[in-house]
């Protein structure tokens, strides 16, 4: 029993990164009131964990409905990365990390931080190596 505690709380740690979480948090959330903390923080786990539980029970058999593989994933997701830094390197826009002026008033004016960018990618997000238990 000790065993299966100590796993499962190594997976948890090693997968959402509290530490890390709770210093962005505090990074993002300089000048809330500690109610509205709170609720971001409930909001940003609540969703979270359904999408950690949506993905543990139907990530697998989506990805086998769209015929697609577990290792074509990874490739995929690793060659957006390398664009991705390639154009932060490089310091160039191609059009794929820029944000249209209506989304960035969107986001400079945004209080609530409970989905994006807490839920996901931060906790959420992490969680690429979790395996379901069942």
């Amino acid at each position: 029993m000790t065993e299966i505690f100590v796993i499962a709380f190594t997976t948890f740690f090693a997968t959402t990164g509290p530490v890390d979480v709770a210093a962005m948090f505090a990074a993002l959330t300089p000048d809330a009131s500690g109610q509205m903390r709170r609720m971001i923080a409930i909001g940003g786990i609540l969703v979270a964990t359904c999408v950690l539980v949506l993905l543990a029970v139907a990530g697998e058999p989506l990805l086998q409905v769209l015929e697609i593989s577990l290792a074509a994933l990874r490739v995929s997701g690793g060659i957006l990365l390398l664009l991705i830094a390639i154009d932060m390197v490089f310091v160039r826009q191609s059009g794929g990390v820029t944000m249209t002026a209506a989304v960035q008033t969107e986001a400079v004016g945004r209080e609530d931080i409970s989905i994006f960018p807490l839920a996901t990618p931060l906790i959420a997000g992490r969680a690429r190596w979790v395996r379901p238990f069942f």
